[in-house]
């Protein structure tokens, strides 16, 4: 009998692992039962966490850092304009040919809710359209509603002409406008320094020409122990009224007299120093007497002069050194008044015809 082995009509068919395919999604989402969205998400966060910091990085920078390196300095630039400056006090002392000793009180205001420190800086002072005449330390200082700031040192100047076109401008205006400019950082907590400029307009009042400038008293003096070593023959009081919150200290003062653009002769007011308010001074004058009485007797009769006072000349009142820069805005004003010489005419006996007894 034959043997048959008996063979199958189809090859058996064997089921193995599946065969795993490369790719981020089946990575993510391998074969098998799909996880949830919950799932999904932590499988994520599992497997691209770096990548989420990243964007995340990213997007705070992208959002953050325009807000800190420009939003923020702009707003703390705007802040700095929206404040206001007023000088409350200015000394102005020890007057050299090329610097002064300056002291000056300020107080800045702001309404901002902001209170950042402002560091020191170097500002520049001048007239509008014109260059510094002076440089000055601002100190450092935390911003407050009012922030009080006083400045005190010796400054040289930076233009000797820019100088004296300020000292006109004191002199001259009724008010006037300085401008203070600067650059500064600020800081607030937590933030870098953030880089500002300083630039304000400061109006201020001024002499107004010594407007109101009046010889109050005068005395008359005659031989050799009267008449002061220098020559001076008449000795008086002067009020200036100082209407501004300077004090200045101007040196020995020469002014020139004359009556109808004829020289009378001189007064010298030593040792000027015109504090804010009413300043009373004295005076003692260098005067043709002669040409005084001549005047009174043939075309002043009642001894009311109409006087006018036009500067000469300012010195250090300790070196006699020239100040030009002073010289120059005395030059440039000249006052005029009515003085009545009679009372002093009738105290040393000079009786003249139609003369005021007061």
């Amino acid at each position: 009998m034959d043997s048959k082995v008996e063979r199958p009509g189809h090859a058996e068919e064997v089921y193995g692992a599946p065969r795993r395919k490369g790719g981020v999604m089946n990575k993510l989402y391998p074969p098998g039962p799909q996880p949830g969205a919950k799932g999904r998400v932590k499988n994520h966060c599992r497997k691209f966490w770096w990548c989420d910091c990243l964007v995340l990085a990213i997007i705070v920078l992208v959002i953050i850092l325009p807000i800190i390196f420009v939003a923020i300095p702009k707003k703390a630039q705007h802040e700095i304009n929206a404040s206001t400056l007023e000088v409350t006090s200015q000394e102005v002392t020890n007057p050299q040919a090329d610097s002064i000793h300056l002291k000056l009180e300020s107080v800045i205001k702001s309404d901002s809710s902001y209170h950042p420190t402002v560091d020191g800086f170097r500002a520049a002072l001048s007239l509008e359209g014109q260059g510094p005449f002076i440089y000055i330390d601002i100190p450092t200082a935390k911003s407050e509603a009012e922030t009080h700031i006083t400045v005190e040192q010796d400054v040289k100047f930076v233009s000797a002409a820019a100088f004296a076109g300020y000292t006109k401008a004191v002199l001259g205006a009724e008010s006037f406008k300085v401008h203070l400019n600067g650059k500064t950082q600020v800081h607030l907590k937590g933030l870098p320094g953030m880089d500002v400029d300083y630039n304000k307009v400061v109006t201020m009042k001024g002499l107004n020409r010594l407007s109101g400038l009046n010889i109050t008293s005068i005395k008359i003096l005659s031989g050799r122990a009267e008449i002061l070593p220098d020559g001076s023959n008449m000795i008086g009081t002067v009020s200036i009224p100082n209407p501004s919150v300077m004090t200045l200290s101007l040196g020995n003062v020469t002014m020139n007299l004359s009556v109808d653009n004829k020289p009378l002769g001189t007064a010298l007011l030593p040792n000027l120093v015109l504090r804010p308010g009413p300043n009373s001074v004295p005076m003692q004058s260098r005067v043709d007497q002669l040409a005084v009485i001549t005047l009174i007797q043939s075309k002043y009769k009642n001894a009311v002069l109409p006087l006018e006072i036009s500067g000469n000349a300012s010195v250090d009142a300790k070196t006699g050194e020239k100040l030009a820069y002073y010289e120059e805005a005395i030059r440039s004003n000249v006052v005029k008044l009515d003085l009545n010489v009679g009372p002093a005419l009738a105290a040393v006996g000079i009786k003249l015809n139609g003369t005021s007894p007061a």
